[in-house]
């Protein structure tokens, strides 16, 4: 079982990585279109009368909160990232799985490094470039991911702690 779902986890990861390469080859002008096309759905949801508003008003709404939308979605996918790389440390028979500080920084650093490296992937995209704003935001986004998978682990440890006392 713990085998099964390590390679899970590797797989994950690698989905991740994965959708996180192909975001970051869109150019500037698919990027912004894709990050409208979201914060237009989000304000819809949120705002209620939005879609009663007229087109000029949804526009300047969704450039004021476009920014936001864009940076949130950085945190969240890198807070995926963290997960499954703590995870797939986590339900791995290496002997760093005993050492539940060192797999914390050690997921935190893999997912950092490949912010980083998605950063300069994007030199090379027409329209977009390097961020090292971006690359602190999908850092902060890996380390809570990592350690929301850290705090489910012992909630669990409890959980079965107290099942076993009674």
């Amino acid at each position: 079982m713990k085998k099964a779902l390590n390679i899970a986890f590797i797989i994950l990861t690698i989905l991740i990585m994965a959708v996180i390469f192909i975001f970051s080859m869109d150019t500037g002008d698919e990027s912004g279109s894709k990050s409208s096309r979201v914060t237009r759905l989000i304000l819809s949801i949120v705002i209620k009368g939005f879609d009663d508003m007229s087109e000029s008003e949804k526009e300047a709404l969704i450039e004021k909160h476009s920014f936001i939308v864009r940076k949130l979605a950085h945190f969240s996918e890198y807070a995926a990232l963290g997960f499954m790389v703590f995870g797939s440390f986590y339900t791995s028979n290496l002997t760093i799985n005993k050492k539940r500080g060192v797999m914390v920084i050690l997921s935190w650093l893999l997912s950092t490094i490949y912010a980083a490296t998605d950063e300069l992937h994007q030199m090379f995209v027409a329209g977009r470039g390097p961020s090292v704003r971006d690359v602190m935001i999908d850092s902060l986004g890996a380390l809570f991911g990592v350690l929301v998978f850290t705090l489910i682990v012992f909630l669990i440890s409890k959980y079965q702690e107290r099942k076993e006392c009674q």
